[in-house]
């Protein structure tokens, strides 16, 4: 195992690591919602400057957006290239040529360089791409990724077996399959959202005059199945409610408080998709929707590791 004070180390670098990507992903989501995301048109310059200054993008014909949005394009793209690129960098390096380091981080520094670079390829091609939203959603999914291999590191510095809750398989299962819907219904969101869907279902929970989707109509279905996926997460929480009420008595208090946060999020979130159609997708709370997602998958990813199958 890694000796305190390397242990420290790790735990205080990928903290801030996490924050970063956290920041990132929030960030996005603005650009998204403010439709910024083509305000800076080539890649990995902007307008081929470092830093386009108002002054400078006074000068330019032809630009459509406000400074405000290049701004907000640009900052996400700072934020990836200055400071979450390089931490990646140095602390991979650190974990790999560190020798009194175990050789279980030298893994996750592996996967922290393949992700850094899978993100950096498809942060140029959603430019290219002109924001297509195949590309968009590829890229948040990369995002959480390499979000949760950061989370994985920092939990790893922790004595976690004191709070472990064992169950059967089918519970563990259940908070996996919990973990994975999370994240394709992020995906899903930020497809809808490029694709100018968002409001193609213009009440709730049905979809319209009906309950159902035009079947003719790709907006509606595409809008449709980010619900459909919500639905989904409620039905595999109330089954794991069901699963695991045996183990309550037993249940370390962390875990108890994991649970009862999950439920609270998760409610949330689904009341917050419900105002979102209300209030025609004010952006604050589109990126209160999008925070608030990542958080769950935090409080699953979490659990997840405290569960271990008898």
């Amino acid at each position: 195992m890694v000796i305190d004070f390397n242990k420290k180390i790790i735990r205080n670098v990928a903290y801030l690591l996490l924050l970063s990507i956290f920041f990132q992903i929030i960030l996005g989501a603005w650009v998204r919602l403010t439709g910024s995301g083509m305000s800076c048109p080539d890649w990995p310059l902007c307008y081929g400057m470092i830093f386009p200054t108002p002054e400078k993008i006074q000068k330019l014909e032809g630009v459509d957006y406000t400074y405000f949005q290049i701004f907000l394009e640009w900052i996400h793209r700072a934020n990836a290239a200055f400071i979450i690129g390089p931490i990646c960098i140095i602390f991979s390096f650190y974990l790999l040529f560190n020798k009194k380091i175990n050789i279980f981080y030298k893994k996750y520094a592996y996967a922290l360089l393949f992700l850094l670079l899978i993100q950096g390829g498809l942060g140029g091609l959603t430019v290219f791409k002109s924001n297509i939203p195949w590309s968009v959603a590829v890229h948040l999914l990369f995002a959480f990724l390499l979000y949760l291999t950061v989370l994985l590191i920092i939990l790893s510095t922790y004595d976690m077996s004191k709070n472990n809750l064992e169950v059967n398989r089918h519970v563990k299962m259940n908070i996996f399959l919990i973990g994975v819907f999370t994240l394709m219904a992020a995906c899903a969101g930020a497809f809808t959202s490029k694709y100018g869907a968002s409001l193609s279902c213009d009440s709730w929970p049905g979809c319209g005059s009906s309950f159902l989707p035009k079947f003719n109509d790709a907006f509606e279905l595409i809008h449709f199945g980010h619900r459909v996926l919500a639905f989904t997460l409620i039905i595999l929480l109330f089954l794991l409610v069901l699963n695991i009420k045996g183990y309550y008595k037993i249940m370390s208090n962390i875990v108890k408080r994991i649970i009862f946060f999950i439920l609270i999020v998760i409610f949330s979130q689904v009341a917050i998709g419900a105002l979102l159609i209300y209030f025609s997708i004010p952006t604050w709370l589109g990126i209160f929707h999008q925070g608030t997602g990542l958080l769950l998958f935090t409080l699953i990813c979490i659990l997840y590791k405290y569960i271990k199958v008898k």
